[in-house]
């Protein structure tokens, strides 16, 4: 078996710091341990991170099937919040500035619900989904 080619590794210098340095396949970045009573935090967060993985996964999925499906998607955007709870949340929202028929948006809203890290996630998670094309929204 070969070397993996998706790793990541984080260094805590000790006990007192609440920066991890993180390197993900040799990019380097900073994640903030937030403390229990900050309202937000200065920087990326372990969840921040599960957000980002999660609204890029779904961005490039959404691009690639709609070039598939020979439609120009215009500007994608897909924002994740963390909602607190136990376990917590995940709130995405997908905007595609491009016109999609509406027999495709369903077909569009399951590729969203079956993307890889939406699927690792669901195990854990609830994520709610809401699509927005053009001027329509459909809640998932």
């Amino acid at each position: 078996m070969g070397e993996p080619n998706v790793w990541s590794v984080a260094r805590l210098p000790d006990a007192e710091h609440r920066n991890a340095a993180v390197t993900v396949n040799g990019f380097d970045l900073a994640c903030e341990i937030p403390a229990d009573d900050a309202d937000e935090p200065a920087g990326a967060t372990p969840f921040g991170l599960l957000a980002g993985s999660l609204s890029a996964c779904t961005a490039m999925t959404v691009r690639d099937y709609l070039h598939r499906w020979r439609i120009e998607p215009g500007e994608v955007v897909v924002r994740v919040a963390v909602l607190p709870g136990s376990p917590p949340m995940l709130d995405r929202r997908v905007s595609v500035a491009g016109a999609v028929e509406p027999d495709l948006r369903e077909q569009l809203a399951a590729e969203i619900d079956n993307t890889p890290v939406t699927r690792l996630l669901l195990a854990a998670l609830t994520i709610r989904t809401v699509l927005t094309i053009g001027a329509g929204t459909s809640p998932r």
